[in-house]
């Protein structure tokens, strides 16, 4: 349907421009960290590269593993939950010390994660539409129109 296709390509421009602004803001940060924590600068620029290159590889496992009606196992989910962790911890922990500082440092990252999660379930609704809705899809709507929603999972 164009309507749908539409509001995917949406999603991607949004979550790509969203990419962008957290790539630079989180390796700026992650990179700043580890200079201050007595990483030379290779280190420093290759870590940033190390937490986003998981967070990529860990998505794409537990993406195709969703369109195989699995869950992708605790190694891509740990992996996932951990770097983005990092990811944001370094954003917050090189912001000056209040909570404005904190909240505005950590929202890049925040965001992108969030809406990475919402293209992805695009993604899966798109891969599943000729399959009924299953109790634990947190994604495709079921009778009535309502979403059962699930913590990551």
């Amino acid at each position: 349907m164009l309507s749908d296709r539409w509001i995917r390509w949406t999603t991607t421009a949004a979550v790509l421009v969203l990419a962008a602004i957290a790539a630079v803001v989180s390796f700026r940060h992650m990179r700043e960290l580890a200079l201050a924590h007595g990483e030379d600068e290779l280190a420093a620029a290759l870590i940033p590269l190390a937490v986003d290159g998981t967070i990529v590889a860990a998505s794409m496992s537990l993406l195709r593993a969703s369109r195989y009606e699995a869950r992708g196992g605790a190694l891509p989910w740990a992996l996932q939950i951990i770097s983005s962790l990092a990811g944001i911890g370094a954003n917050v922990a090189v912001a000056e010390p209040t909570m404005i500082a904190r909240l505005i440092a950590g929202w890049p990252s925040l965001a992108l994660i969030g809406v990475y999660e919402m293209l992805m379930c695009q993604i899966r609704q798109s891969a599943h539409r000729a399959a009924p809705p299953g109790p634990l899809d947190r994604c495709r709507p079921h009778a009535g129109g309502v979403a059962v929603t699930a913590s990551a999972g």
